[in-house]
């Protein structure tokens, strides 16, 4: 089950980053229009709101669901 803090908190630095709501989770970051600097941005504003992931977390994990989902099970992160 995730964690609908993590969900919401990463949904809204999503909607801040890309100018747009979040519709879907499972929507790819990339594929939304989004770029490595926007995806470091969110991965920084993520950690400094109690988030814990690498920096690097939005580039290997790039849908909402796949992010929440290594939060919960950090080695995630390091399976692409």
């Amino acid at each position: 089950m995730l964690n609908e803090v993590v969900v919401a908190t990463l949904s809204r630095l999503w909607e801040e980053a890309l100018g747009e709501p979040v519709i879907d989770i499972d929507a790819d970051f990339f594929e939304l229009g989004g770029d490595s600097l926007m995806a470091l941005t969110i991965a920084t504003r993520a950690i400094d709101a109690g988030i814990p992931m690498p920096r690097s977390g939005v580039l290997r994990r790039s849908t909402i669901r796949e992010l929440a989902e290594a939060v919960e099970n950090p080695a995630l992160f390091q399976h692409i």
